[in-house]
């Protein structure tokens, strides 16, 4: 059974906004791919039923020294 992935844009802020629901895993990667393009703020592909983030773009590590 295919699940669905919300895609997700982290905003400045911190808040976070729900752009658009994917179907299927094999989809996720090119539309979160287009969506990282169009934006450098962090974007994330989530299933809500079970939390699982799939996949992200954008996303800055905090380095330590």
């Amino acid at each position: 059974m295919e699940r669905d992935y919300d895609i997700f844009e982290r905003l400045p802020d911190s808040s976070v906004r729900c752009l658009v629901r994917v179907h299927g895993t094999l989809h996720v990667p090119k539309v979160l791919e287009e969506r990282g393009k169009q934006t450098t703020n962090e974007c994330f592909a989530m299933n809500i039923r079970t939390r699982e983030i799939f996949a992200r773009v954008n996303h800055k590590v905090a380095h330590r020294t």
